[in-house]
């Protein structure tokens, strides 16, 4: 793809995946974990943990998030970023314009807001929608918990099961299930954007299903 968006922010995407890599890498080699292990503890596939490892493909949030729980660790440390201190009552994390911590996939470039903070029951985001040619396949994505996205530069196209696709523009928002099959897209051939907040919960599911 040749968006100026995606050729502008080549050098943080690619320490993302650098980073996810890595970083799974080292705590199954600490812990003496198979690919299988993890797989049980993560709900995530083998062959996805294999290609993350490898460097072969861009785990969706989704997946980051399963990481994040299932190996016990921040969901932003996950992605290359310092231990931090949990998150208190009198605690504050200050986000700069442009200074989130960055990462991509399939669906959109995301910069995660409020990162000095671990262990958050709300994940912000921003992330710019990228648009999508009829021919392709929807992109889409499923997590646990509750997700608030307010649209900040539109159209954008939403599409969750069992609804229609519905076409959001700049001011709309829509507040969700995070567990149903979800995904956005603009309407191109501009890139869209919304601040997304992602809301996890405290209750794990004791048994997660494995996914891609």
């Amino acid at each position: 793809m040749s968006d100026p968006l995606v050729n502008r922010r080549a050098a943080p995407e690619a320490s993302q995946e650098t980073a996810v890599a890595r970083i799974l890498s080292d705590l199954r080699k600490a812990n003496g974990w198979t690919l299988s292990e993890v797989s049980k503890k993560t709900g995530v596939a083998i062959s996805t943990l294999s290609k993350i490892e490898n460097g072969q493909t861009q785990p969706a949030y989704s997946v980051l998030t399963r990481l994040a729980t299932g190996l016990e660790i921040d969901f932003v440390d996950l992605l290359g970023g310092s231990v931090h201190p949990r998150f208190s009552g009198a605690a504050r994390a200050i986000t700069r314009a442009g200074e989130g911590t960055r990462f991509s996939n399939d669906m959109g470039l995301y910069e995660a807001l409020g990162t000095d903070l671990a262990a958050k029951s709300l994940q912000p985001m921003l992330i710019d929608v990228l648009p999508r040619s009829p021919q392709s396949p929807s992109v889409r994505s499923a997590h646990r918990g509750e997700e608030f996205v307010y649209v900040l530069a539109g159209p954008v196209v939403f599409e969750m099961n069992p609804y229609a696709p519905v076409v959001l523009a700049s001011g709309d928002s829509v507040y969700f299930d995070g567990a149903m099959d979800h995904g956005f897209h603009a309407v191109g051939p501009e890139t869209g954007r919304i601040l997304s907040v992602c809301f996890a919960g405290t209750d794990l599911p004791s048994n997660p299903g494995v996914s891609e």
